[in-house]
């Protein structure tokens, strides 16, 4: 698509964004899409550690393609979703049709497949960004937060994916992790862990990725512990990550420090989608849990064409209740003062 045209569209994603209407003219300028819902850990707080009966499936190349075909203002592209991207055998055919539409892609990786070859994949396919998940600085706590990990030798993969990379600027390579009350004095550990890798960046979220499953009460006491424990480790963390000159971010934190009662509603109906591995269009990742929604798919049976679905009924009931706040259960994950409808 011309650039003249994509930044039309950014226009119309910043105008429905401040006027939040039920039917838009603007198109996702963002999307997230997962190539797969394998996994080889099973973290307890992601759904997929739960076997709903559900078959797993990988995205192929050829369903990709069709995705792309209904996103035509998309100019940043995610490849991330509940599965391991990198257990997808087609996952580097994804990017490098993404860039062949000159988009600019990231990933997220649990950092557990990082071989000679996958990395060799990594640095040639034209990847612009890379986050490899890590949840703790030491292999046991690690272990117990992410089952089936072994840190040694994902810091291991890191610091080689490293050193290949060289002198080379892209993919940016960082590390990103989610912050949880048993892992929180491991912070600046962690800090350290990831300059000894050299890795770009620590980038750190204090939302608990719960995918609005836990009740509000749940959600609101552990932000506010994580608050407190946070709040004591955080210094250090930036003092080890400034000697180090590793850039250090914390960006949500400390969680609960306000409330986004008072802040602004979630942008993500009017700008940017989510979709599934089988092709089913949902509003965020979040809505990919146990209490998600489903907006339509792409593909099989009662497939939609993308912009029947992005202004459809479901859709323009789910922007009413966001824009009066009367948020879907899994907007817990990451808005908990919102109130929710049962």
């Amino acid at each position: 698509m011309p650039i003249s045209t994509i930044l039309a569209n950014l226009w119309r994603v910043h105008r429905a964004s401040r006027n939040l209407p039920l039917v838009t003219r603007s198109l996702p300028a963002r999307a997230d899409i997962e190539p797969t819902t394998f996994c080889n850990f099973r973290c307890p707080h992601c759904p997929t550690a739960e076997d709903r009966g559900a078959p797993r499936v990988h995205l192929s190349a050829a369903g990709f393609a069709a995705v792309l075909d209904q996103l035509p203002a998309v100019y940043r592209l995610k490849l991330v979703g509940l599965g391991e991207p990198l257990l997808n055998p087609d996952f580097f055919a994804l990017v490098r049709e993404a860039k062949r539409r000159r988009l600019r892609v990231l990933t997220t990786t649990n950092g557990s497949l990082l071989d000679a070859d996958r990395r060799r994949e990594l640095l040639a396919c034209g990847l612009d960004h890379v986050n490899i998940s890590i949840d703790a600085a030491r292999p046991e706590t690690h272990a117990r937060l992410r089952p089936g990990s072994d840190l040694e030798k994902i810091g291991e993969g890191i610091a080689a994916l490293m050193r290949e990379r060289g002198r080379r600027k892209r993919p940016a390579i960082r590390v990103w992790h989610v912050i949880q009350q048993e892992s929180t004095p491991e912070l600046p550990d962690l800090v350290s862990l990831c300059a000894e890798c050299g890795v770009d960046g620590l980038l750190c979220t204090a939302k608990l990725t719960n995918f609005g499953s836990a009740s509000l009460e749940e959600t609101v006491s552990l932000r506010r512990a994580l608050a407190a424990d946070l709040q004591r480790v955080l210094p250090e963390a930036r003092r080890h990550a400034e000697a180090a000159r590793l850039e250090f971010r914390c960006p949500d934190a400390p969680p609960g420090a306000r409330s986004p009662v008072d802040g602004k509603p979630c942008r993500w109906p009017w700008g940017r989608v989510f979709i599934s591995a089988r092709g089913q269009v949902r509003p965020c990742p979040y809505a990919a849990g146990p209490e998600g929604l489903t907006l339509g798919t792409l593909v099989g049976p009662g497939a939609e064409p993308f912009a029947a679905i992005w202004n459809g009924e479901r859709m323009q009931a789910l922007r009413e209740q966001i824009r009066t706040r009367q948020n879907p259960p899994f907007c817990r994950a990451c808005y908990p003062g919102w109130p929710v409808r049962p």
